[in-house]
């Protein structure tokens, strides 16, 4: 089932740097783990970002033989309920 999330997004262009949000949808079956990360509103209050008081979660996707990380908007709680949600709904014995 895939699900949206809001992923952070930071470009450097050297003497600035973008900070903005970037919706995309993943499947949820594939995600490893989710946990709150902390480090992001670090950066984002040094960076004066307008998005310094908002929770970000690191979440570790399963791309077959590695995994991939990415700060997501929202708290591991927040994000770990819609997952749940997602994935609650009735399905075929062999989906």
């Amino acid at each position: 089932m895939l699900v949206e999330i809001k992923k952070l997004l930071i470009e450097n262009q050297g003497y600035k740097t973008n900070i903005s949000l970037k919706k995309m949808y993943i499947n949820s079956r594939n995600i490893v783990s989710i946990t709150d990360y902390n480090e992001a509103n670090k950066f984002l209050l040094r960076e004066n970002s307008h998005l310094k008081k908002e929770s970000f979660s690191l979440l570790k996707i399963n791309k077959g033989g590695s995994t991939e990380e990415i700060i997501a908007f929202g708290s591991a709680e927040q994000l770990f309920s819609i997952f749940q949600n997602k994935s609650g709904t009735k399905r075929l014995l062999n989906d």
